[in-house]
C-alpha cells in the first residue's frame, strides 16, 4: 500500500486508518497535490472542496486536522465562523459589499477554508452561511468541511428545511460528499495523556453512600456573581475568579444564554464546573440544547470541564420516547464519555 502523508501521520500516532478513512484520507491527499499545483490566490474556477460526514468519534476532525496543517488557510468551528462572520457582516451593515469585505477581514486571500462540524438547526444561520458559501464559491475558495450530517440532512426540521435547499445545492455542487461511517466510535478507544478536555471529571455520588468525594473547593453563597454578557446582559455563576467559572446546571441552561455567548464566555474563562446536571428526562429541549453547545464549545476549544451529576451521565442524558431531543445529542454524550470518571480535577481553593 502506497504510503501517503496522512496515513503515516495515523501511524505515528499508533493506529492504522479504517476502509471509510483511508478512501477519505486519499481523497485529501489529491485535492492536496491539486491544490499544490495551483498555489497563490484563488481562482474562480478553483477545485472542488470536500465534505466528510458521518457518526461522532469516526475521524473526521482528525482527518481535516491533516489536511489543514498541510494546505494551510484558516480553519473555524462552525460557532466560531459564524460568530465572526455574523460580527463582520452586522459592521458593514448597509454598504452594498458587506458579505465580500467581511469574507476578506476573516479570509484575506485564502485559496482553503477548512470549516469542522457544519451542522445547521438555525434558519437564520443558514440564510447568512448560504450567502457566504455563494461569494466564497465566487472567489473560487476550496471548502473543506466535517459535519455529523449529510447535505440533505441540514437543518432537519421539516418547518425550515426548504430555507437550506439553495445552500445543499451549493454544497452538493462544489464539494465531493464522502461518508466517513467507520463501525468504530475512536474517541471511546483511545486515552491519551489527560490534557486539556480530556483532563476533565465526572463526579456522580458513590453507591455505598452517596457521598462525592471529588475534591472541589465548591462556592459559598457569598461568592456567586453575574459575569457581564453582551448586550448589558449576564448570567448567575456560583463562582467566577481566576479565570476559572462554575455554575449551576440549571442556573446556566435554563438562562437566555446563546452559543455565542458561550463562546465569549470560554474565551474569558479557562476551566469550568457545571455541578448538579438535571436529567433530560426532567429537562426543556432548550436547556438540554444549551448544554450540548456548552460541550461542543470546551471540546473545541481543548478546554476541561467538570460535571457533577446525580448518576451516570450516559444515563441522564437520555432523552424519553417521544419527546424533541437537542441537535447533536449524540456527540455531546460520546465527547462527555473521554472525561475521567474518578480522581481531582483541581487543586482546594480554585474550582
Amino acid at each position: 500500500m502506497q504510503s501517503t502523508p496522512i496515513r503515516d501521520a495515523a501511524g505515528a500516532a499508533g493506529y492504522a486508518l479504517d476502509p471509510a478513512q483511508l478512501a477519505a484520507a486519499e481523497h485529501l491527499e489529491d485535492l492536496l497535490h491539486t491544490l499544490g499545483a495551483r498555489p497563490g490566490r484563488p481562482r474562480h474556477d478553483g477545485p472542488r472542496g470536500v465534505y466528510l460526514w458521518g457518526p461522532v468519534g469516526r475521524g473526521k476532525t482528525w482527518l481535516l486536522d491533516r489536511f489543514h496543517v498541510r494546505s494551510g488557510g484558516p480553519r473555524f468551528h462552525f460557532h466560531e465562523f459564524y460568530r465572526a462572520l455574523h460580527a463582520e457582516v452586522w459592521a458593514r451593515t448597509g454598504t452594498p459589499d458587506a458579505m465580500e469585505r467581511a469574507l476578506d477581514a476573516l479570509l484575506g486571500d485564502a485559496a482553503v477554508l477548512c470549516f469542522d462540524e457544519l451542522h445547521l438547526h438555525d434558519a437564520g444561520d443558514t440564510m447568512l452561511l448560504s450567502r457566504a458559501l455563494r461569494a466564497l464559491v465566487g472567489r473560487g475558495v476550496t471548502l473543506v468541511a466535517t459535519s455529523n450530517y449529510p447535505p440533505q440532512g441540514l437543518l432537519p426540521d421539516p418547518l425550515f428545511h426548504e430555507l437550506a435547499e439553495p445552500l445543499i445545492a451549493l454544497l452538493e455542487s462544489s464539494l465531493d460528499v464522502l461518508r466517513v461511517d467507520g463501525p468504530l466510535d475512536y474517541r471511546e478507544l483511545h486515552a491519551p495523556a489527560a490534557t486539556g478536555w480530556r483532563a476533565g471529571l465526572v463526579v456522580t455520588p458513590r453507591p455505598a453512600d452517596g457521598s462525592a468525594d471529588d475534591g472541589l473547593a465548591r462556592p459559598t453563597p457569598d461568592e456567586a456573581v453575574d459575569v457581564p454578557l453582551a448586550g448589558g446582559r449576564s448570567v448567575r455563576a456560583l463562582r467566577a475568579a481566576d479565570g476559572a467559572v462554575w455554575f449551576d446546571f440549571a442556573g446556566l441552561c435554563t438562562a437566555p444564554v446563546s452559543a455565542l455567548d458561550l463562546l465569549s464566555l470560554a474565551e474569558r474563562f479557562d476551566r469550568w464546573v457545571v455541578s448538579d446536571v438535571v436529567p433530560f428526562a426532567d429537562s426543556h429541549v432548550s436547556t438540554q440544547a444549551r448544554f450540548v453547545s456548552l460541550v461542543d464549545v470546551l471540546y473545541d476549544r481543548d478546554l476541561p470541564l467538570v460535571v457533577t451529576a446525580p448518576g451516570p451521565l450516559d444515563e441522564l442524558l437520555v432523552v424519553p420516547d417521544g419527546r424533541p431531543a437537542p441537535p447533536d445529542l449524540a456527540r455531546a454524550t460520546s465527547r462527555l464519555r473521554q472525561l475521567g470518571r474518578a480522581g481531582r480535577l483541581v487543586p482546594e481553593g480554585q474550582p
